[in-house]
């Protein structure tokens, strides 16, 4: 039974198709495919928009170029408001501690956890060669991570490049030695 009506559902759809393509190729036909082509673009266009607005006096704006740079200066004075921050009034004091170097399964953990395909951070080098490079890479970045702490200062966008260049050098001798 099902199938009978799959087929009546496909002959019907072939003669509704062989009908609409007799009447594209009249003169009315192609009056209608402009009619539909006009609804199609009408109904992929936003309902929500909202295209009139008010000016700062109250009076209503309604031409798209106008409505636009309403909308312009509205962001403008928004973003380039000087908000003033609140201070705070007590002291905040440092903790003074001891912090415990950072383990090599903690960056393996962390390693694991990262997820592929991600955009690169400022050193530009991606999960996936940290991944790639395994138990090496897991060395490097813990000592470099400790290394971090003890001097308790980070390293600036160009000695990480840098240090990062010749680490991975050496990293990826490291690894065809390895291989080999």
């Amino acid at each position: 039974m099902q199938c009978k009506v799959k087929i009546e559902v496909a002959k019907a759809k072939q003669r509704a198709y062989e009908d609409l393509y007799v009447r594209l190729d009249t003169k009315e036909g192609e009056v209608d495919l402009y009619r539909l082509a006009r609804q199609r673009d009408r109904d992929g266009k936003d309902v929500q928009q909202v295209s009139v607005i008010k000016d700062k006096d109250g009076n209503v704006l309604t031409g798209a170029r106008i409505v636009m740079g309403r909308w312009k200066e509205n962001f403008e004075e928004l973003m380039n408001e000087g908000n003033e921050r609140e201070r705070r009034v007590e002291e905040v004091t440092g903790v003074e501690q001891e912090v415990a170097k950072i383990s090599k399964s903690e960056v393996r953990r962390t390693l694991k956890r990262m997820k592929s395909g991600k955009a690169v951070g400022p050193d530009d080098i991606p999960v996936e060669v940290w991944k790639c490079l395994g138990e090496v890479a897991v060395e490097f970045l813990t000592s470099l991570f400790n290394k971090i702490l003890e001097s308790e200062r980070m390293l600036r966008t160009g000695e990480v490049y840098w240090y990062h260049f010749l680490r991975t050098r050496e990293m990826c001798r490291a690894v065809a030695t390895t291989e080999e």
